[in-house]
């Protein structure tokens, strides 16, 4: 990441870079391979969520789902569970509106906007999932992943956040087990889990201003912790438990 003048550039491993001219609301590509889908995955996952934090969004490692018209936020490091149970979740009938970064706006009255296409699973999971390959396509840089589509996306626009979940995937978790946590204890997994728009930035304003938005945000979210054992026989009841939460 750099400037060139007063625009910010960002450049990726796949042969593409990106000029970001925010006087004119305008992302300039330039790539190596227009037919590479790589380019178009890396301004669509990595750059348009970063892009966002310029208008005021808020961007989290985070998968963001939703039944009817209620969505929730499920966060967690590296290992947690998101894309897995993202595509539980999708293969049961939900929309998956991101699996890997979310875009939160409105922080007093929070809505989650759509922000990726399709869930991409490490191969064991797309076989213990039982998921179509007519619906999956490998992904561009990572050996082994396929970007799973349910077909069921209809939704385009952001959805009020009804809930944010904590996933802890546990050894020593028995069954899928909800239990409300403290704001204080989300605020804390939710401000380990956002997206820098510039990880070089020294000022502190950028940090300032993203704890500001997301202390507002678990203070009128319910706010759970979902712990479950770490095998796929686990994800029916972790479903049932997130949509009779969300009925609630």
């Amino acid at each position: 990441m750099g400037t060139v003048g007063d625009h910010w550039l960002l450049t990726a491993s796949f042969g593409c870079a990106f000029l970001i001219d925010e006087a004119r609301n305008m992302i300039c590509c330039f790539v190596r391979d227009r037919n590479d889908p790589a380019w178009l995955d890396v301004l669509v996952r990595r750059i348009l969520p970063r892009v966002a934090i310029r208008y005021g969004a808020v961007a989290l490692h985070a998968a963001a789902a939703a039944k009817g018209d209620r969505a929730l936020l499920l966060l967690g490091p590296s290992g947690a569970g998101k894309s897995t149970t993202s595509a539980a979740l999708g293969a049961a009938g939900w929309d998956v509106l991101s699996d890997d970064i979310s875009i939160l706006w409105g922080h007093d009255a929070p809505r989650v906007a759509p922000a990726t296409t399709g869930i991409c699973v490490w191969a064991d999971s797309f076989a213990a999932l039982d998921l179509p390959a007519r619906r999956s396509v490998l992904m561009p840089g990572y050996p082994g992943k396929r970007r799973f589509v349910p077909g069921n996306e209809t939704n385009t626009a952001p959805m009020p956040l009804n809930a944010i979940v904590l996933l802890e995937r546990s050894a020593n978790a028995r069954e899928a087990r909800l239990v409300p946590v403290t704001p204080i204890e989300a605020l804390g997994c939710s401000t380990r889990e956002r997206i820098r728009f510039n990880p070089a930035e020294t000022t502190g304003a950028e940090l300032r201003e993203t704890f500001a938005a997301l202390s507002a945000v678990v203070q009128v979210t319910p706010c759970f912790r979902l712990s479950y054992p770490p095998d796929y026989g686990a994800l029916p009841a972790l479903v049932e438990r997130l949509e009779g939460m969300l009925q609630h």
